[in-house]
């Protein structure tokens, strides 16, 4: 009996963990070094992936560690090889994008910037600088356009092919850099989460500056139409009379699990996951934190929704998502031709005409 017990306890203090299992500690160390060398690639993946999308400046530092530093090079270049071997779909090849309107871009960003503008700058509810243009309507006029560009870009040429024209049919237009873009500081690129909040800003400055005698549009493109969308599920300001929101993703995490699998051919999980929770660390947002279609279930403020009928990078089906989740008087014009963020390019007339005509019908608040 006692040599028993004398056993039992070698067991229990020297080869086994826990009473009576009998699993050798030996073991144990070796499955707690597999699952580092299988978490390990699995962290740097989703370190390069939040790198890559999230971080505004996204250049890639290699570690200085020999070991750790041949991981990360492994890994992110089969990141860029298979990125770089994934062929378009036949979507993509037909719809038309952005490389068959370089004079139109061109010319409308020379407008633009040729035109005697204002400089705002406004201080986030996190601290940061936030600037904005703001190009006054040659007359008299309360109708104002704020100009939500989108990801890695600015209003000057996501909107280039409509600057012009809203201002000639007597619209003030504020023009902002979203932070972390730009002139705009910030040093994380939230995809609509925290920038919802700077949009309601720039509505409660665009209010405060006529005195509350306005009416006010919210219009955005890709990630810029996230935002608008996703502001709708705050408190914004009575003057906020519509909104027109252009491709627009349904959320961070919808809109990263089909960028990582079309463009990269990963999984969600276990890579998406991790990548959220570096996300939630280090730049203070979850990937599904916030969506459009949760603040288009409570949205009061007429919508008019927009996506190109070829899109590929965020698919038409997220427009119809939102379009359908919106509880508010809304409209929708798909531009069959048009790839992502061209409708205005592709269909200008019809695009102009749909917007004009959808803002002149919300302007008296019906």
């Amino acid at each position: 009996m006692k040599a028993d017990l004398k056993n039992k306890d070698k067991m229990i203090n020297g080869n086994s963990i826990g009473k009576g299992i009998g699993f050798p500690a030996k073991w144990l160390q070796i499955l707690c070094i597999a699952a580092a060398f299988v978490a390990m690639p699995v962290y740097i993946v989703a370190r390069l992936l939040f790198k890559i999308a999230i971080v505004r400046d996204n250049t890639i530092r290699f570690p200085e560690n020999p070991a750790v530093r041949y991981i990360f090079d492994s890994a992110y270049q089969t990141i860029r090889t298979v990125k770089n071997n994934k062929r378009p779909d036949a979507a993509e090849e037909q719809g038309k994008g952005f490389d068959c309107f370089k004079r139109e871009i061109e010319s409308g960003k020379t407008w633009f910037l040729s035109q005697n503008r204002d400089r705002i700058t406004v201080t986030s509810y996190d601290g940061l600088k936030l600037v904005a243009y703001y190009l006054p309507a040659a007359n008299e006029s309360d109708k104002v356009m704020i100009l939500m560009h989108g990801y890695r870009n600015d209003g000057f040429g996501d909107f280039s092919g409509l600057v012009e024209y809203y201002h000639s049919m007597g619209y003030h237009l504020l023009v902002p850099h979203q932070r972390s873009h730009g002139e705009s500081e910030g040093t994380y690129i939230c995809y609509g989460v925290k920038e919802r909040y700077d949009l309601k800003q720039w509505t409660e400055y665009i209010v405060n500056r006529f005195d509350g005698n306005c009416s006010v549009y919210l219009s955005g493109i890709s990630m810029g139409g996230a935002t608008v969308l996703m502001a709708a599920g705050l408190e914004l300001p009575v003057q906020v009379k519509g909104i027109i929101a252009d491709c627009a993703f349904t959320s961070p995490w919808d809109i990263f699990a089909h960028v990582i699998k079309k463009d990269y051919n990963l999984p969600k999980f276990p890579f998406l996951y991790a990548a959220d929770y570096i996300s939630g660390k280090r730049a203070g947002f979850r990937f599904k934190e916030c969506s459009t279609v949760s603040c288009m279930k409570r949205n009061k403020i007429p919508v008019l929704f927009i996506h190109g009928g070829r899109d590929t990078f965020v698919p038409t089906e997220m427009g119809y998502k939102n379009y359908e989740a919106c509880a508010a008087p809304k409209e929708i014009l798909i531009v069959d031709q048009a790839a992502h963020g061209t409708s205005n390019l592709v269909e200008p007339e019809v695009y102009r005409r749909t917007v004009i005509e959808f803002m002149e019908k919300w302007s008296d608040g019906n």
